[in-house]
């Protein structure tokens, strides 16, 4: 395991593979670096593969003082510049999504695509699960009530997922207690509140640049037509609904989800040298 130096926090990081531009895997609020594994054990054949713990995560070190946003953005660039990568894709889980985008703000151009799984709500106007989602990011900031909300969570994530997927994301979520929880509930909800909803946040780089959104939840047919219709207005994105049941594709059907993230880096890079 690699470690990186982040405001003096050790940034643990797993390097497989060679080459550029190199993917970087970030995990959402909560879970650690061991779900992008499978993903990253296919992708490493032939693309160099970065996958990250935050500060307080995993195996790397515990801060004493409190996280938000710019301490994910710092740890992210901490990783970069100790790994050498010069290009960089995000593979970004959920709401490390925010973090992708900031990466692309920051970096520019040597962040040439972002790849996306499971990042939802992708919108919220007119979408029926975002008033719950939102609430339940307030939720897990209550000391009275974050347990049971945080088990609402799981159990709508994993319910229905194979027995492996299920174990590993509740015993990685079991290792954070309520002040973890409430800020991810904070921080979620203060990017919404700023910045809209991802699709408004991507839409308002400048210039675009190509995503991939890939996810398995939630199965209703118009939360797909609805990002296949912002896709025909917007030719830098695209999605893909997989067949899987989890919110965490990346674990669950990494054949598949690697297969698409091979193709979006084949049409990003149709001639590479």
């Amino acid at each position: 395991m690699a470690v990186a130096d982040s405001e003096g926090m050790r940034i643990a990081y797993s390097d497989r593979g060679k080459g550029e531009p190199v993917f970087l895997c970030l995990p959402g609020w909560c879970v650690h670096q061991t779900i992008f594994a499978p993903l990253a054990e296919r992708l490493s054949a032939h693309h160099r593969v970065l996958a990250m713990d935050w500060r307080g995560h995993g195996e790397s070190e515990a801060s004493g003082r409190d996280v938000g946003s710019a301490e994910m953005l710092a740890d992210a660039l901490a990783v970069i510049q100790s790994s050498g990568a010069q290009t960089v894709i995000p593979i970004a889980q959920a709401h490390a999504g925010w973090v992708a985008l900031d990466l692309r703000r920051r970096l520019d151009q040597r962040v040439p695509g972002m790849i996306f799984t499971s990042w939802n709500p992708i919108f919220t106007t007119g979408n029926p699960l975002a008033p719950r989602f939102l609430g339940a990011m307030q939720a897990v900031q209550d000391r009275a009530h974050w347990r049971e909300t945080v088990e609402l969570l799981l159990t709508m994530w994993v319910g229905d997922a194979p027995s492996d997927v299920t174990r590993e994301i509740r015993q990685e979520a079991g290792t954070h207690g309520f002040e973890d929880w409430a800020r991810g509930g904070r921080e979620i909800a203060a990017v919404f509140a700023r910045e809209g909803d991802p699709l408004q946040a991507m839409s308002k780089l400048s210039p675009s640049v190509p995503v991939l959104h890939v996810y398995a939840q939630p199965r209703m047919s118009e939360y797909l037509s609805r990002q296949e219709s912002f896709a025909r207005d917007h030719s830098w994105f695209s999605v893909h609904r997989l067949e899987a049941v989890s919110h965490f594709p990346t674990l669950e059907a990494p054949d598949e989800t690697a297969s698409l993230i091979t193709e979006f880096i084949r049409r990003l890079n149709p001639h590479p040298a």
